[in-house]
């Protein structure tokens, strides 16, 4: 197992479980009202996680990676309103959340070989292929499960 895999595997229970509770809130409050309460939450969580949590390797702030940070949530922010936005006007919560994730997998896969310049191997090549193919089969998923 990669040591990566364990911390990937635990942030998928909390995405899974993410999922589910903003399917049960959208529809309850405005949708920008509701990305403000998920990202205010959010910044208690981090901030308890960095006071009183493992912050791993030391590592020294830069002004560059703290407006690269900044500007990676910016993006989240966006997310979070268009996502209670899609979940709030029915979009199923598999589809919606393969969609918005696998979709973000997607792009990111096919752009990090020019920004990163990390190799695009057939074994990537592949994972986007079978990512692209669950998005389009899970968004022709219906709610009630009739086609």
């Amino acid at each position: 197992m990669q040591p990566w895999t364990a911390a990937s595997l635990g942030a998928a229970v909390f995405i899974a479980a993410h999922y589910m509770l903003l399917r049960a809130a959208s529809g309850r409050l405005n949708d920008t009202l509701g990305a403000l309460i998920l990202e205010g939450a959010a910044v208690v969580g981090i901030a308890l996680n960095y006071a009183f949590g493992p912050r791993g390797p030391a590592i020294d702030a830069t002004r560059l990676g703290v407006t690269l940070s900044a500007m990676s949530g910016l993006c989240i922010s966006g997310a979070s309103i268009l996502l209670f936005s899609a979940l709030r006007r029915g979009g199923p919560v598999a589809a919606t959340g393969t969609i918005v994730l696998g979709g973000g997998v997607t792009l990111s896969a096919l752009a990090a070989p020019f920004v990163f310049s990390e190799g695009f191997t057939p074994r990537r090549l592949l994972g986007v292929g079978l990512g692209v193919a669950a998005m389009v089969v899970l968004s022709l998923d219906s709610v009630g499960g009739e086609p």
